[in-house]
């Protein structure tokens, strides 16, 4: 970390938690400089497998941000979209068994 980072991080009275790691979780502290930029530590990139100009996805929600890769977001998005089509085609499927039952009692009552 450079020294001025760390300098300003003991000024701060932040906790410096450096590197922390358990086998799903590492923990970095980052500052942002005048312009809103963040550097994501190399070893996160590296472990996350981020290249040059990858595509990433922020995400606020409540009181954190949430940094996603745009190709892992984009493939939940499809999986998502291949269940909500089977728990369509299935309800359709239920609705349309009993149409004929519904439209034998919508007859019944106009004939009345």
């Amino acid at each position: 970390m450079a020294g001025t980072q760390a300098q300003h991080l003991k000024q701060a009275g932040d906790i410096n938690m450096n590197i922390m790691t358990d086998t799903n979780v590492r923990i970095r502290s980052v500052l942002m400089n005048d312009r809103g930029q963040i550097v994501i530590p190399e070893d996160m990139r590296n472990g996350m497998k981020l290249g040059k100009k990858e595509a990433l996805i922020l995400i606020e929600r409540g009181n954190e941000i949430i940094i996603r890769k745009e190709s892992a977001v984009a493939e939940k998005i499809m999986d998502e979209e291949k269940a909500w089509k089977a728990v369509s085609m299935e309800s359709l499927r239920k609705a349309w068994g009993k149409e004929d039952e519904i439209w034998d009692k919508i007859a019944e009552e106009d004939l009345k």
